[in-house]
């Protein structure tokens, strides 16, 4: 069986993919990510489910139990808290790795700090947090792309085949590099105040200064399209099923908002549509949801599709609809679009019933831990 290699990075725009001439020398597809931030659409990616980005975990079977219920060895190298282990993403993989403490089982661990989160839904408390801990000095705690991609050609080289590698890059997160590649932290805290008040000086990003965003940022793909290229030339597989995407975009004041801020559920076109490559696999079509990614590298090695997925194999089927779930806390935003038109439902309160089973949008059950995580990262509720 041919092995796959699943490559996903950070907010990445369907429409700054040329900025990444590996990825974009290939038919790109159009992709619709099934959640607003990382969480819910990698969650919706592993899973194939709507319900994942409901509940903002991934739910079995993954693509990753799938796969090694079909003899594949299963190797998730994931460097983000929105991938830990407490919302099941190390489900079906024979090595996981988030590169985070935390977690488990404890009870006393897993309970969530309600207050925290509360505190955490004022605008004044996320800017204190960033002013005080700029995203900056928080991104350069985790490992290196390059580090990663290092350890999953050595662990993918070393793996007993069929192997399914996914790796996600976080290069391409806000502020797009480390030193003097990242934004200066004045602009960064600045532009993520935009659209909202600001309490420490004005929000209103000047035209230079979101070149200055916008010029950091592709140079960051760049970086991770190089990091792609080297990855699929370093590992022994001599015709891998290969595919690529983002869990979602960015926003760069289209609408007067920077970055993805995921408490505000925003459902803008730059912030869910995402570039899809699959090389291996001859679609169909030219668009896609997340969803079917899942359903997709199954189909191409030969192995059946669980029932419980609601994606397309894209080989045979064209996606004319795309759905895109953004919770936070108790409510959520709700995206339905047929590529031409879209519907928009706000802030709603939303419940998913599959059979007997039913879902509602609530904030997560985290470790202390894991808490400070998501904040780091500039996810100061962990909903």
């Amino acid at each position: 069986m041919r092995d796959i290699v699943l490559v996903t990075a950070d907010s990445v725009r369907r429409d700054f993919v040329d900025a990444m001439p590996f990825v974009s020398d290939h038919d790109v597809l159009t992709g619709v990510a099934a959640g607003h931030y990382t969480r819910p659409s990698l969650a919706t990616l592993q899973s194939s489910r709507l319900r994942a980005s409901v509940e903002s975990k991934a739910l079995r079977p993954t693509l990753a139990d799938v796969l090694a219920d079909a003899g594949y060895t299963t190797i998730g190298l994931v460097p983000t808290a929105q991938a830990d282990p407490t919302f099941d993403f190390d489900a079906g993989f024979d090595h996981y790795d988030n590169y985070m403490t935390g977690g488990g089982d404890n009870p006393a661990r897993n309970r969530r700090s309600r207050f925290r989160e509360y505190l955490g839904s004022f605008d004044i408390v996320r800017q204190v947090y960033r002013r005080l801990y700029p995203m900056e000095a928080n991104m350069a705690d985790l490992p290196d792309d390059g580090t990663v991609v290092d350890e999953a050609i050595e662990r993918f080289n070393a793996a007993e085949s069929p192997r399914f590698l996914w790796i996600h890059q976080m290069g391409s997160h806000r502020p797009y590099g480390t030193g003097d590649e990242a934004i200066p932290k004045p602009l960064d805290r600045k532009a993520e105040a935009a659209g909202g008040r600001h309490w420490f000086g004005s929000s209103e990003v000047t035209e230079r200064e979101r070149e200055r965003i916008t010029d950091a940022y592709r140079d960051a793909l760049g970086r991770v399209d190089d990091r792609t290229r080297r990855l699929l030339a370093e590992i022994d597989a001599d015709d891998p099923v290969f595919a690529f995407t983002a869990d979602h975009g960015e926003e760069f004041g289209e609408d007067g908002y920077y970055y993805h801020q995921g408490y505000r559920r925003r459902v803008a076109d730059t912030l869910v549509r995402v570039p899809v490559v699959l090389r291996g696999v001859e679609p169909v079509g030219d668009r896609c949801s997340l969803l079917d990614l899942a359903p997709t590298l199954a189909g191409a090695v030969d192995v059946d599709a669980p029932e419980e997925w609601q994606g397309n194999d894209l080989r045979t089927t064209t996606t004319d609809e795309a759905l895109t779930v953004a919770p936070w806390h108790d409510t959520a935003t709700v995206a339905w679009q047929d590529f031409e038109r879209k519907l928009v439902a706000r802030d709603a309160d939303v419940t998913m019933t599959e059979g007997d089973q039913s879902a509602s949008v609530e904030s997560a059950d985290v470790s202390d831990d894991v808490q400070k995580q998501l904040r780091d990262l500039g996810y100061t509720d962990a909903g």
